[in-house]
């Protein structure tokens, strides 16, 4: 089976310099003319079913992609995006030093994120993120069973956890372009990247 992992286009959080992570923002007009740009592309990919995280940014993209594709559309809760901002999500970056400062410079919060094993005040424990993300993707393979090629939509830090926990790769993601897509091919129990696009890695 041919699975195309993909990332929700740009939201309002991005150009509203927001936290994101568990905030529902709808994607911009320039988001969505860029999954319509795409669409162009995965039209060839002979997808049979969409996957798609409960948040907008993420199930209008999945919708978009889907407009021509007419795939069938399932979401799945789990591979919703890590809360890793907890109490400043949706809260614009610049007020939230303002609103937040006392908590903001403590040093235990200084440095959180999925890769630092930490997330802020009233976050989601990493370990439990990795744990509700695998159990996802093992039951989006179980749903899978009868089709050739899916696409799952999903966040940047999801893509983190499928990167090092499934597929074992041994470099932390830097940056993720809206849309970035891995193309990955399973069978009995394996997955193999064949490529990824729109994806940086750290150098070691």
């Amino acid at each position: 089976m041919r699975i195309y992992l993909m990332r929700h286009s740009e939201s309002i959080d991005d150009i509203e310099d927001c936290y994101g992570g568990i905030s529902d923002f709808d994607l911009t007009e320039n988001g969505k003319n860029k999954v319509k740009q795409y669409q162009k592309e995965i039209d060839n990919y002979g997808i049979e079913k969409i996957y798609t995280s409960p948040y907008k940014r993420a199930y209008q993209t999945a919708q978009i992609l889907n407009e021509n594709t007419k795939a069938e559309l399932e979401v799945i809760d789990n591979i919703r995006e890590l809360n890793s901002y907890g109490i400043l999500s949706g809260v614009n970056r610049e007020l939230a030093k303002n609103i937040f400062s006392y908590v903001l410079q403590k040093e235990e919060y200084k440095n959180t994120g999925y890769y630092q094993g930490k997330t802020f005040l009233g976050g989601e424990d990493i370990g439990e993120f990795d744990n509700r993300v695998k159990g996802a993707i093992q039951e989006i393979i179980e749903k899978s069973k009868n089709f050739n090629t899916i696409a799952i939509v999903t966040h940047g830090s999801v893509h983190k956890c499928i990167f090092s926990k499934i597929l074992k790769v041994d470099k932390k993601i830097e940056k993720m372009e809206d849309l970035a897509t891995t193309i990955i091919d399973y069978d009995a129990g394996h997955f193999d990247i064949v490529e990824t696009k729109g994806i940086r890695f750290e150098e070691k």
